[in-house]
């Protein structure tokens, strides 16, 4: 295996990210860059004036780029992966992120909507709707944020409550028989209270063509529709309430489907297919596809999340309670054929979860700054629930037959329990330099049932199971900051933590020692970073940067590997592997003239793993059939890159502003690269990874802004030139090799009044 890296040092990742913060700010026509104010130290700030690693986007931008939902953010972010599944999406920053996040399990980056912890990854994918801005902060989260993260956080911040009646409407048309409508109305019904209402909905048709005549005639469409209600009451000159009511639902095919990634006749569903009959159609058109089982995720939920604000004389109180109720079912095509001969037709989830934040804020223009705070979260997970369909693989002389359609089955419950209290306090020595000292305590419990009834030989365990434990961890943080006429610099140390956990499969033996499996210990993840930000020529030209040391300890990584009671073949997390990652994080925003605003983002890495033993179990297969039993394929994959960890990736924008009388004519245009990575390190029999290829996105947008802004009419098109070597996720089981392909070239138009 080719592995290009700039750097040969030994248990090193070196990223260079210039992933646009500034960058992809809503352009300035003005004669030099527009102030970007965020939140992320949980007080408004010029994104200047925060020694933190971080990229922002305004809603416009979001509009500019096509940006739509949150996978799409890793378009403009280099550095960023995200990778959606029929069951799950899979967030990696910095090469740091969460394969399988099942209800035993967290992710490692951190998803909020507004003040909203998001606990599950399969609800991390979403359409953006009213959004103001969006913020990615990179490396550790604790001391300011309700929910501990190793990786990072993905911040969306709504747009608030506004004193004036106000509103807009926005309409979209485009291939695929692709259509949206969304709108949002500002009302303030008094001098005390106001509120803001918006929906979303959009339909899509399949962007592939499904050849079996059993399964639906149409593949990979969306149906999608969101609502938010914001209402905020003025209850004092020192107190204001708001309620965020919110409701999402979807009906999406996301899945997996066999392609020809690995040598004609590795495939285990060319075997099953061949010994039932089915037909197996690996290597045809990336817009074809051939399955039975429609592979939709199905899912609902809703939110409340109740702010209290209190402004004390030299002290704010915030107040911040939050429900999540989540529905969802999902299925999937396992076996890879046109048959129900090993399918996953019905897997449901379903879990409720309840947080409740206060934080305690300075607000004096004291030489000191300062936020205590403590954080309390329960979630319950009920059963988490695989069927397997095994209608066609058995004929009806199987003692089995009668209960085919539900023959194996295994379900989890889970309840997580979070406390914590964390604190962050700045001191300014004088005009030039800061120290920031913070840190948190969290204590995480979890409690675990699996239920895996015997229901026949394809039974995936033997007995119920049920197991508790918790884990506790300070995780500091420090920061030196001296500042200076064009901006400053600064030096920080932290360290994040993701608790322990459990598979979903814990109650099963080790599938290689064959002893009871312990549950998962907590990844660590020790960082150093030097930063800067600068504004030159004038503040026509942003420039901010970030080199940064990883040391992370027991990460929890999944691999394919065999139950020896059952001989399923199963995916466990354990912790198998170390790694150390060395990076450098730049954004830069030039403001050529007036009319012309120019970014640029660039990031390489270098990523290898250390102790990691990724050797898995596949099936003994041979050329078109099914060889007895299984093989243990060893791989040491010390020294190669990590998973989702592309070697450099860029993205590169212009943004050119005609004007036509009093009329505006704003042109974007960019390109987002991606090089090759690996998203497993098993693939098939001879051992090679299973790779994404290089790929590169083109996008643009041209709009009109008619006179006083009212009306904005835009044609846009992304993935201009069909780029069809990308994919949303590559997987490896029983079946095969499957994957999802990445939307094709894509165009259409939007009309937007506002009000």
């Amino acid at each position: 295996m080719i592995k290009h890296r700039f750097t040969k040092n030994p248990g090193v990742v070196l990223t260079l990210a210039v992933s646009s913060a500034s960058l992809l700010m809503s352009a300035s026509t003005q004669a030099q860059l527009e102030e970007v104010v965020v939140t992320a130290q949980k007080r408004s700030e010029s994104l200047q004036d925060v020694p933190i690693t971080l990229t922002a986007f305004a809603g416009d931008s979001l509009q500019d780029f096509g940006i739509t939902d949150t996978q799409a953010l890793q378009i403009v972010t280099p550095g960023l992966v995200v990778n959606n599944t029929s069951t799950s999406a899979q967030i990696y920053l910095r090469g740091v992120g969460t394969r399988f996040a099942f209800s035993g399990l967290d992710p490692s980056v951190a998803t909020y909507i507004d003040d909203r912890y998001v606990g599950r990854s399969q609800a991390s994918s979403f359409e953006f709707s009213d959004v103001e801005r969006i913020e990615v902060l990179k490396g550790p989260q604790g001391t300011l944020y309700g929910r501990n993260a190793t990786g990072g956080a993905v911040r969306v911040v709504t747009l608030g409550v506004y004193d004036e009646l106000e509103g807009n409407v926005t309409a979209t048309a485009g291939n695929y028989n692709a259509w949206g409508l969304s709108g949002t109305i500002n009302i303030p019904v008094s001098d005390t209270f106001g509120m803001r209402l918006s929906g979303l909905a959009k339909q899509r048709d399949g962007f592939a063509d499904n050849l079996s005549p059993l399964g639906s005639p149409e593949y990979d469409d969306q149906d999608y529709q969101a609502y938010r209600g914001k209402f905020r009451w003025l209850a004092t000159d020192a107190l204001t309430a708001q309620l965020t009511l919110e409701y999402n639902k979807r009906d999406d095919q996301e899945g997996n489907d066999v392609v020809d990634l690995s040598p004609p006749g590795w495939n285990r569903a060319i075997a099953i297919g061949e010994a039932t009959g089915r037909e197996v159609l690996a290597g045809r058109d990336v817009d074809e596809v051939a399955t039975v089982i429609d592979q939709n995720l199905e899912n609902e939920d809703w939110a409340a999340t109740l702010r209290l604000d209190y402004a004390f004389d030299s002290m704010d109180f915030v107040s911040i309670s939050s429900y999540w109720d989540w529905d969802a079912i999902a299925s999937a095509d396992t076996d890879g054929t046109t048959g129900r001969d090993a399918d996953a037709p019905y897997i449901p989830y379903a879990t409720k979860s309840i947080s409740q934040e206060f934080q305690l804020l300075s607000n004096n223009d004291s030489d000191l700054e300062w936020i205590v705070g403590a954080f309390y979260y329960n979630e319950d997970n009920d059963p988490f629930q695989i069927n397997l369909d095994l209608s066609d693989l058995l004929p009806p002389a199987s003692p089995l037959y009668p209960v085919r359609d539900n023959i194996a089955q295994g379900n989890q419950s889970s309840e997580t329990t979070a406390y914590a209290v964390f604190g962050q306090a700045t001191y300014h020595f004088d005009e030039a330099w800061s120290l920031t000292l913070g840190g948190r305590y969290s204590i995480e419990e979890k409690e675990v049932e699996v239920m895996q009834p015997l229901d026949g030989e394809f039974s995936l365990a033997p007995w119920p199971y049920k197991d508790d434990e918790d884990w506790s961890e300070f995780t500091p943080k420090a920061t030196l900051e001296y500042a200076f006429d064009a901006g400053m610099v600064y030096l920080t140390y932290a360290r994040g933590f993701k608790s322990g956990g459990f598979n979903f499969v814990t109650s099963a033996p080790d599938p290689i020692t064959g002893e009871p499996q312990e549950p998962l210990e907590p990844e660590i993840l020790d960082m150093l970073e030097f930063g800067w930000k600068t504004e030159l020529l004038d503040s026509m030209l942003r420039l901010n940067g970030a080199l940064f040391y990883y040391d992370y300890a027991d990460l929890q990584v999944t691999r394919a590997v065999t139950n020896p009671d059952t001989g399923a073949v199963i995916n466990v997390t354990q912790n198998a592997a170390n790694a150390e990652i060395i990076g450098l994080d730049l954004d830069a925003t030039w403001l050529v003239s007036d009319a012309l605003t120019l970014t640029l983002g660039l990031n390489l890495l270098d990523s290898e793993y250390e102790d990691y033993d990724a050797s898995a179990n596949v099936f003994a297969r041979a050329i078109g059939v099914d060889a007895p039993g299984m093989v243990l394929r060893p791989f040491d994959a010390d020294g190669e890159s990590l998973l989702r960890a592309p070697d450099w990736s860029a993205f590169v924008s212009a943004r050119y502003e005609f004007n036509i009388g009093d009329a505006r004519m704003p042109l974007v245009v960019s390109y987002s690269y991606k090089d090759a990575y690996d998203y497993d390190f098993i693939g098939h029999p001879t051992s090679a990874p299973l790779e994404q290829e290089a790929y590169g996105l083109l996008s643009a947008r041209l709009s009109y802004v008619t006179p006083g802004e009212d009306w904005r009419i835009s044609i846009w098109g992304n993935n201009l030139t069909d780029e069809d070597e990308y994919f949303e996720d590559i997987v490896a089981n029983a079946a095969g090799i499957r994957a999802s392909h990445g939307a094709p070239r894509t165009y259409g138009v939007d009309v937007r009044f506002n009000f």
